[in-house]
């Protein structure tokens, strides 16, 4: 697990590990409405292997509710097709006073020096960006001359395949991604440029080392590092630094030029600091859209001036920025997704101690092995955790099997597996009832049976996830073996029936064979029955 930032929200901890990515939006939106005791369902989408083709459904019985990423069905699909087309979206923000920066849209129709023309007049600086990219794909920023326009052009439509783009006045300022839902503002995060700052002592080439390590402890941002090229030097020089630098405590160098290199920018909170307006004309903005409850509105702002635009909306965005800034406070987007969708949930008790195995659902539903996966529901009610130590066990998969067994019976979830120490700790966790039972049945049952030497029992606080898991020590090579010699009797069992199966075949064959051969002298028989007479 990565070092948890303290700003972080804290139920998000517990994740199981191999979760980046998309993937954390997913498990953070879905545990929230299972941790509160909504029913789970995993479901993949036909032809497609990417983490958003990965739905899911909460449901409390009565209704139910589908979502793509943080996306929920309440999002019609008039409102994704207006989001998904910039001209369209730009077309509804325009329509109802919302403001946006200065531009118009081609498409293919359009030749390229039509578009520079129109550029000219537009005046610089300018940016180039296609109408249908994602992620920042494509974007070219500050164009001062007509040559860097023309280049621009041409890399966007025949280097990048973008036929169709956007060109626009560039507005001098900060990218804020905001994230409204029902009418009000529920997060908002600013994205700035590659940076490091000086601690006094350290070079701005350790300083990026350093920052890497955070970058690499982000469950989003994980796999994006700063990368030290030749880009990266140039611009500490042209700002009279070099990687040996060494800033001063508190010192933000910048160590990439502002619009370059957007998967390196650090995502900093600044939810309390933006003022109302400029909140406003992000809700505005999303009430221009028809059937569109809730999404992440992208926001040029000059935070000088107080002054701002909308530069995209996205209805199904990522919202682990939200949850896991570089600077700042998180966010809880999905506690207030799941609260627009289940209202009656709000004041449900969270079972944040619980977590389920998102990786394994991918690999199952990615196998083909099954269509959906409906995740077990948690305990409700009081639920307590108590760990068994138990010492002078022979841990055969007998004696897990039915530990195993009784604890699925009492619906309890938790584990068992072999210390360093060679003791056996098993950790329940359920009602105290069924608990209980789980100890009246390991002491008197099982003891007994497995000629245990002593049980011990304590409460336990660790997170756990959901169902009962048989856990194998990477010592502990019994389970293995037993493994293995089952596979061999399996194995022995079919190869006496592929035996069988061959002898039946060759006598049918042989009994075939004396038929026709039967056939065929019948005659010659015949004839030499006659000769004899």
């Amino acid at each position: 697990m990565e070092n948890f930032d303290e700003n972080w929200l804290p139920h998000l901890n517990n994740r199981p590990p191999g979760i980046s990515a998309y993937r954390t939006d997913i498990y953070a939106m879905a545990s929230e409405g299972w941790r509160r005791g909504l029913t789970l369902k995993f479901i993949k989408a036909p032809g497609y292997n990417i983490s958003p083709a990965l739905k899911y459904s909460l449901s409390d019985g009565e209704k139910e509710h589908i979502f793509s990423v943080a996306r929920g069905d309440a999002v019609t699909p008039d409102a994704i097709r207006i989001c998904e087309e910039k001209p369209l979206t730009y077309y509804y923000l325009k329509k109802n006073n919302v403001p946006i920066p200065e531009g118009e849209s081609f498409n293919d129709t359009v030749d390229n020096h039509e578009i520079v023309e129109y550029g000219k007049k537009l005046r610089f600086p300018l940016v180039v960006k296609p109408t249908d990219g994602k992620s920042g794909e494509g974007v070219i920023t500050n164009i001062k001359t007509v040559e860097e326009l023309e280049n621009a052009v041409k890399h966007v439509r025949e280097e990048l395949n973008y036929n169709n783009l956007i060109i626009e006045r560039f507005i001098v300022g900060v990218d804020y991604r905001v994230y409204v839902i029902d009418g009000y503002v529920a997060g908002a995060y600013k994205r700035i440029t590659a940076n490091v700052i000086g601690d006094g002592k350290s070079s701005i080439s350790e300083l990026i080392k350093i920052k890497n390590i955070k970058r690499k402890n982000n469950p989003f941002i994980k796999n994006r590092s700063i990368k030290i090229n030749q880009d990266l030097k140039d611009f500490l020089k042209s700002n009279n630094y070099s990687l040996t630098s060494i800033p001063d405590e508190g010192e933000r160098v910048y160590v990439r030029a502002h619009g370059t290199y957007f998967k390196e920018r650090d995502p900093v909170d600044v939810t309390d600091d933006m003022s109302d307006h400029l909140k406003q004309i992000a809700v505005d903005a999303v009430d221009a859209i028809p059937g569109l409850p809730h999404c992440n509105v992208d926001m040029l702002i000059n935070e000088e001036e107080g002054t701002g635009y909308i530069n995209e909306i996205n209805s199904r965005p990522q919202i682990s920025n939200h949850l896991f800034p570089m600077e700042g406070k998180a966010r809880d987007i999905p506690k207030a997704i799941i609260d627009y969708y289940f209202p009656e949930t709000v004041d449900n008790e969270k079972r944040n101690k619980y977590y389920f195995d998102l990786p394994f659902i991918y690999e199952t539903l990615w196998s083909g092995n099954a269509k959906e996966v409906t995740v077990p529901d948690v305990n409700r009610g009081k639920i307590i955790s108590k760990r068994f130590l138990l010492k002078g066990v022979d841990r055969t998969r007998l004696f897990d099997r039915n530990v195993r067994k009784h604890a699925i019976l009492l619906k309890l979830n938790g584990y068992i597996k072999t210390l360093e120490s060679g003791n056996t700790s098993i950790v329940v966790s359920g009602t105290p009832k069924r608990v209980r039972q789980f100890r009246d049945i390991l002491n008197n049952q099982l003891k007994k049976r497995f000629k245990i030497q002593s049980i011990t029992e304590k409460f336990s606080s660790k997170n756990l996830r959901v169902g009962f898991h048989i856990i194998q020590s990477k010592t502990d090579k019994t389970g293995e073996v037993e493994n293995l010699k089952t596979e061999l009797k399996k194995y022995k069992t079919q190869m006496n029936k592929i035996n069988k199966e061959k002898k039946k075949l060759e006598d049918e064959l042989e009994s075939i064979k004396n038929s026709r051969s039967q056939k065929i002298t019948k005659p010659l028989r015949k004839f030499r029955s006659k000769f004899k007479k």
